[in-house]
């Protein structure tokens, strides 16, 4: 799905600028404490919920992953907030993102070791 393989795959839950370009979301992800070019992927959704892109990429480069959704918005049913946060998902949960569709994990299964 993602022409990478994050390392962290994380959703930014504050109010960003989304007139941002490649540039401004990178400090954005450095002022959270990601790393793009470390495999890291930080997606931000617009507050209307009509955009979302996610920035990632591994050693040689970036790449900035963007959807519009024109027939209307995510049913996403959070609330924006002020200060930074930040809420890890998986790429199962992008991948219903990217699609349109909600999701809501009650709770993930523990990983194997």
């Amino acid at each position: 799905m993602l022409p990478f393989n994050p390392q962290r795959l994380v959703i930014a839950q504050h109010v960003i600028d989304y007139r941002k370009q490649w540039n401004g979301l990178l400090a954005e992800c450095y002022r959270l404490g990601f790393d793009p070019y470390r495999g890291d992927c930080v997606v931000f959704l617009k507050k209307d919920r009509t955009q979302l892109r996610a920035l990632g990429g591994d050693s040689r480069g970036l790449f900035l992953i963007a959807r519009r959704f024109d027939g209307g918005r995510l049913g996403m049913n959070w609330m924006f907030v002020q200060e930074p946060l930040v809420k890890s998902i998986t790429l199962a949960e992008l991948g219903l993102l990217l699609e349109g569709a909600t999701y809501t994990v009650h709770r993930h299964v523990k990983e194997w070791k």
